[in-house]
């Protein structure tokens, strides 16, 4: 009795917290929108905004690059020293995933593919991942795992992908790979905790570049290094969802960031909100 006791009162502090909290990012945030600032050490939210974070399963879209590249990189399935021609096109089942970023006259590696969110060299890689095996590591990560943040919670669906194109389609953060923001900043505090270890060099690397000259350009902080990535998905119900997902500072990560909300782009409608919360983190106003 005396330990239900304590749990009921440790999780009402929290909740307590959380709500206090909520209000602090109320006025940052554009309607119907959802987003997490995660403490890294105690893995415990900072602030909480939607009621959605937990329980709205959505295609990540390419939030998931970095943990795909990072396990294509630890299996030894790509090497930093790899280099690809992007060709601007790819299908994949019929449907067009070309890139949209600046034309590339030379070949491109791990650091400049993360920080232009290039879904040909992700695309063309992935393909090296046996059935399942890309899905067993996001789960590793943290993904597709109740953080026990929001009450009540769902988790995310990681499917075992078998076959080419599904291993194409998971690795570029596409149905039937759902999440909700909850566990995706549960991941991304994953990347954050590893952020010092030499291995982690290059993707940190290419998450530092988006912020600064590629996709997340929006989401940087004067005197704060930014390590971020966007996430640009349509749902099948035809929903556009922009994300961001990110930490900070980037080499010694304390708060990790998502922002998820309905929008064209990731990196014009969820990064500037993601760069906001952390200018108010900086300021001490977010504790």
């Amino acid at each position: 009795m005396l330990r239900r006791q304590l749990i009921a009162g440790l999780v009402a502090g929290w909740q307590n917290l959380v709500t206090r909290n909520r209000q602090n990012l109320a006025h940052l945030m554009p309607p119907q929108s959802t987003a997490l600032l995660l403490d890294v050490h105690t893995r415990m939210p900072v602030a909480i905004h939607g009621a959605a974070a937990g329980m709205q399963l959505v295609p990540p879209g390419s939030t998931i690059k970095p943990f795909v590249i990072s396990s294509l990189l630890r299996a030894g399935k790509l090497s930093t020293e790899e280099s690809f021609f992007c060709p601007a096109s790819l299908k994949i089942g019929g449907r067009s995933f070309d890139c949209t970023h600046p034309r590339f006259t030379g070949a491109i590696q791990v650091r400049s593919a993360l920080a232009y969110s290039c879904n040909c060299f992700v695309a063309h890689y992935a393909r090296r991942f046996q059935p399942g095996e890309l899905a067993r590591s996001l789960e590793r990560a943290g993904l597709g795992a109740l953080t026990g943040w929001t009450e009540p919670e769902t988790t995310g669906r990681i499917r075992a992908a078998v076959g080419e194109q599904a291993n194409q389609l998971q690795a570029l953060g596409e149905e039937p790979l759902l999440l909700t923001a909850a566990e995706l900043a549960l991941g991304y505090r994953t990347i954050a905790i590893g952020a010092e270890r030499p291995e982690m060099g290059p993707i940190i690397d290419g998450l530092e570049d988006a912020t600064e000259y590629g996709t997340a350009q929006l989401a940087r902080v004067a005197g704060l290094k930014v390590a971020g990535k966007t996430g640009s998905v349509r749902t099948r119900s035809g929903a556009r969802i922009a994300w961001f997902a990110g930490f900070a500072p980037s080499r010694t990560p304390k708060v990790v960031v998502t922002v998820m909300l309905q929008g064209r782009s990731g990196g014009s409608d969820a990064a500037p909100i993601a760069g906001r919360i952390l200018e108010e983190w900086r300021a001490g106003k977010l504790r």
